[in-house]
């Protein structure tokens, strides 16, 4: 091994060998779509992802290997094609981004590491306020105010993809009740199960509960914004998980 130009480490190549494996196992299932500039695309991935920021060469190799694969998730998924493969190469499941975000990603730098995205707009006081949740390649980030070209009050709020939709709303969870004026939280899980039926309908899975008893609301503040505020992320992390999550408050 060079003492100047050491080995990548195991997380480094762990990720291409996936990122490769994937790529390979859906060559047959994309559609063809314009090519993309894969030497622009390998400078991003360098700059956004510590994995391939060691792998040099191979990144590049790699992306020209399997063009025709990456320009097609690409248009399937309509997100950043480097977000699209460092999530890929961590073995993280891709969601949906929705209209509003989809229509930003070139214009909004906080944007361009989400994955999935929820988004919610709630009208107060003659105000419109646009909150969204989201997964994301990045570190966690927000509730956090951001520019958007047409819109004036934005928040985001966005946490790396769990194993499960309940673990990564409840980690946004933990980021937005503070944020909204909760001082003590207690959270807690209840698995999905069936709903019921008619006789001949197919049971129907209800979604996982994540309940939040809210123990204590700061007393600064305003109760009814601190709820405004709640039911609007409340309604983005449903959106986010497209049915799979329920959120729940439960006052103390």
């Amino acid at each position: 091994m060079s003492a100047l130009y050491p080995a990548p480490s195991p997380a480094a190549t762990t990720w291409l060998a996936t990122l490769r494996t994937t790529l390979a196992s859906l060559a047959d299932q994309v559609r063809h779509a314009p090519p993309i500039d894969v030497e622009t695309l390998a400078a991003y991935l360098e700059s956004e992802s510590p994995e391939a920021a060691e792998l040099g060469d191979a990144v590049l190799a790699t992306l020209e290997e399997f063009e025709p694969v990456i320009s097609g998730l690409t248009m399937s998924f309509g997100l950043v094609p480097s977000t699209m493969l460092i999530a890929l190469g961590r073995g993280e499941e891709i969601g949906e981004i929705d209209p509003v975000v989809a229509s930003a990603l070139g214009e909004v730098g906080e944007i361009r590491p989400l994955t999935s995205s929820g988004t919610v707009t709630i009208e107060k006081d003659g105000r419109a306020t646009t909150l969204i949740a989201g997964t994301t390649v990045a570190a966690p980030i927000g509730p956090v105010r951001i520019s958007w070209p047409d819109r004036d009050d934005v928040w985001l709020c966005a946490v790396p993809a769990a194993a499960n939709p309940v673990a990564t709303a409840r980690a946004a969870l933990e980021r937005i009740l503070p944020h909204a004026g909760v001082g003590r939280a207690h959270l807690r899980t209840a698995p999905a199960g069936n709903r019921r039926a008619a006789p001949t309908s197919t049971p129907r899975t209800a979604p996982a509960a994540l309940h939040a008893a809210l123990l204590s609301i700061d007393p600064t503040a305003d109760p009814d914004l601190v709820m405004a505020r709640l039911e609007g992320w409340r309604a983005a992390l449903e959106q986010l998980h497209r049915g799979a999550v329920a959120v729940h408050w439960e006052q103390a």
